[in-house]
């Protein structure tokens, strides 16, 4: 090879490295999104199971409430604590109407909302239940 020639293939190899760092760059800040989102998905997924269960347990606790005692309250805020429920807070309401005058068979209709977090918040998160049941036999 003449000395022309050389001349033309001598700034190649940083051509190449130049463009293997931006891709390599690239690369690493993809990894970095793809971690993040699936952090965030994988935080917000436990918070919509805990108040799933929020929201469970508070519908139960007012259909109890509701049969045993044969009265409900019309509005009950309970704040839940043990694992997954730390921070969701269930509010149950009910309302109960007389099935056939004098004959003591109610029919109650209770709803159930829990949330987590602050409302706006990127850790909040609400579900919310409803049942109707009756102490009819």
């Amino acid at each position: 090879m003449n000395r022309r020639s050389l001349g033309r293939h001598r700034g190649i190899a940083l051509v190449n490295a130049l463009f293997l760092l931006v891709v390599l760059g690239l690369l690493a800040a993809f990894m970095v999104t793809v971690t993040l989102t699936q952090r965030a998905t994988s935080s917000k997924s436990a918070a919509s199971t805990g108040v799933y269960y929020g929201a469970k347990a508070g519908l139960e606790w007012g259909i109890q409430q509701a049969v045993a005692a044969g009265a409900c309250a019309p509005s009950t805020v309970i704040n839940l604590a043990g694992p997954g429920l730390d921070g969701v807070r269930a509010t149950v309401g009910c309302s109960g109407s007389e099935h056939g005058t004098g004959s003591g068979n109610f029919v109650y209709h209770i709803t159930s909302r829990a949330e987590a977090g602050t409302l706006g918040g990127p850790g909040y998160a609400e579900r919310r239940m409803e049942a109707t049941v009756s102490n009819v036999l």
